[in-house]
């Protein structure tokens, strides 16, 4: 696969270990763990960024309230995969 989507999950067949593209890349990504390819999984990471200093940070998970991440007193601004 080329051109792999920002956040984009894989996980191992053999052992269920997840791996996550955290950058673009326009290169081929091939994950393989325990011998074997690793599967890309239906979901993808969420991602914000700091509007001031460009921290970023990717949910792993999304709860059931309301996720308002702050950096430098300051809202992070939800960002497209």
């Amino acid at each position: 696969m080329t051109g792999n989507l920002r956040g984009t999950v894989y996980r191992c067949p053999v052992c269920g270990a997840e791996v996550a593209v955290l950058a673009r890349t326009t290169s081929r990504f091939a994950p393989r763990c325990c011998n074997r390819d690793m599967l890309p999984l239906g979901r993808r990471l969420g991602f914000y960024v700091c509007p001031v200093c460009g921290a970023e940070l990717a949910v792993l998970k999304a709860g059931e309230g309301r996720f308002l991440p702050r950096c430098c007193n300051r809202d992070m601004v939800r960002e497209a995969a």
